[in-house]
């Protein structure tokens, strides 16, 4: 799957199928852990930190970072945002294009 907002419209396709959510609840770190990767591998400068084991987050600038495990476990509970827009308002943030 690619690293870049097209990979997380694939999930995000995956999550509004009609699928049991609850049985999807176990893959939140792997879905967050992979939208850091498309932050890490898209937007310079951006880099992980683990503010708890196992709980990591990515560092956007120096004073703002993304909660992935969060945007993850919220994306399994509600529609939206989706992972795709999550993505599209940390580029708008940053001034960057999608």
């Amino acid at each position: 799957m690619p690293r870049t907002g097209r990979g997380l419209a694939a999930i995000d396709t995956l999550l509004d199928d009609d699928v049991d959510k609850h049985a999807l609840a176990g893959f939140a770190r792997p879905i967050g852990m992979f939208y850091g990767d498309v932050l890490t591998h898209t937007i310079p400068g951006a880099h992980w930190e683990v503010i708890e084991e196992a709980y990591p987050r990515v560092c956007i600038t120096r004073t703002a970072a993304v909660d992935v495990i969060g945007v993850a476990m919220r994306r399994l509970e509600v529609a939206d945002p989706t992972l795709e827009q999550n993505y599209a308002h940390v580029l708008e943030r940053l001034g960057l294009e999608t």
